[in-house]
């Protein structure tokens, strides 16, 4: 298909460090989608992975709050995109606007997540990054959950700072991707929809190690306002606790305990989700992939085709066993110490594991380029073997041989 559908050609709705998104209209339905385009093409082993979950998420089409991706497009300079039903706006929109979602809206809004996250966990799927910024919402209100996967996030990292506040202590600690660590993110969500702040908010002049070590180790603070049911409170506390284990461990009970909630007397507490700001006065978003917002503009023409069936033998990785995805971030905190290390506080340094590779080619690291070494003999092979690192309460241990 070409992106240059309806009337006048495509519109940008948001261009960011991963990917850009342009908005069409199918003119044989009427039906708004979003085309959102990646940086270079889907290897071989994304496309294979990608095609996988597509074909599991296919078979609970059925869940409405679960966003599917309903094409894999190829432009015609070889970059790769996903076509998706196109959403007027996100719940990160809602917080950063300075909105504060009540106690009915946010039992809808629980609802409908823990309802998708159900049917994906069902089908072998995790989502991988459940953050306000992929809650979308539709024009009429219902909230939806888009982005599922692993296959993209691995193949267009973020900054691994990226929605920290959101994301679960396996997973900054190890990398740890699970069932257990959406639920996780199901619980900051709702903690942020109902409280207006993250569980753990960004302060002033902290550093990246400080704000890891919070969500390691410090409590979230308790929900204190006495108009919420202190039910709802105690789940999402439960859904926020330091190990996979003590998180509650069935989200379709989940789903049907925040519907039950909305329920007082016996009697459904009607109303839609959201306000849904007028179409022409609407911020547009689309996911976790592109979040920086820009003007309407007219972009140059973009043709997009399906991308026909690989030639050839394709690898496809099976999944057996407890459903269990890891990715590897492009790096790892190596020493989250006290405030007794260093005059200064807090000393965090990063190890780099590796630069990223981006359509077969490296991305450096770092921008400073250091001087010159001096010409000497050879260094001796030295090989360093890190242990996984140990978390010691107040700081993380390394060890290699």
């Amino acid at each position: 298909m070409s992106i240059e559908t309806g009337v006048g050609g495509p519109r940008l709705l948001a261009q960011g460090p991963i990917a850009t998104v342009y908005a069409g209209r199918d003119p044989a339905t009427g039906n708004d989608f979003a085309i959102k385009m990646f940086p270079g093409a889907f290897d071989r082993e994304t496309a294979a992975w990608l095609d996988r979950e597509r074909k599991a998420l296919a078979a609970v089409r059925a869940t409405r709050s679960l966003l599917q991706i309903e094409d894999v497009l190829t432009d015609a300079g070889g970059r790769s995109g996903v076509r998706r039903e196109l959403c007027p706006g996100s719940l990160a929109g809602l917080l950063d606007s300075g909105a504060r979602l009540g106690v009915p809206d946010v039992l809808a809004l629980g609802a409908s997540i823990a309802s998708a996250l159900a049917a994906a966990h069902g089908a072998d799927v995790v989502h991988g990054g459940v953050s306000p910024h992929n809650v979308l919402y539709r024009a009429s209100g219902e909230f939806v959950l888009a982005d599922f996967g692993v296959a993209l996030r691995r193949r267009f990292p973020r900054d691994p700072m990226y929605a920290v506040e959101y994301t679960a202590p396996e997973t900054l600690r190890d990398d740890t991707l699970s069932p257990a660590s959406d639920l996780y993110g199901l619980g900051a969500v709702l903690y942020a929809a109902l409280t207006g702040t993250p569980p753990f908010p960004r302060h002033t002049g902290q550093q990246p190690g400080e704000r890891i070590l919070q969500v390691l180790r410090e409590p979230v603070a308790p929900i204190q306002d006495p108009g919420v049911p202190r039910e709802l409170s105690a789940t999402i506390l439960r859904l926020l606790a330091k190990e996979p284990a003590d998180r509650p461990q069935d989200v379709a009970s989940l789903a049907r305990l925040f519907t039950k909630l909305r329920q007082p007397g016996g009697e459904v507490v009607t109303g839609e989700p959201v306000d849904v700001p007028a179409e022409d006065d609407a911020e547009v978003e689309f996911d976790d992939f592109a979040v920086v917002q820009q003007p309407p503009a007219a972009p140059s023409p973009v043709q997009v085709v399906q991308a026909p069936p690989s030639g050839g033998r394709t690898l496809i990785r099976e999944f057996s066993g407890p459903l269990k995805a890891e990715r590897r971030l492009p790096w790892k905190p190596v020493a989250l110490a006290g405030a007794g290390v260093l005059a200064a506080g807090l000393a965090v340094v990063p190890l780099i594991l590796g630069p990223a590779e981006i359509g077969g080619q490296a991305v450096p690291v770092a921008a400073a380029i250091p001087p010159p070494a001096p010409v000497s003999a050879p260094a001796p092979d030295v090989k360093l073997a890190l242990a996984p690192p140990r978390d010691q309460s107040d700081h993380v241990q390394l060890t290699w041989t």
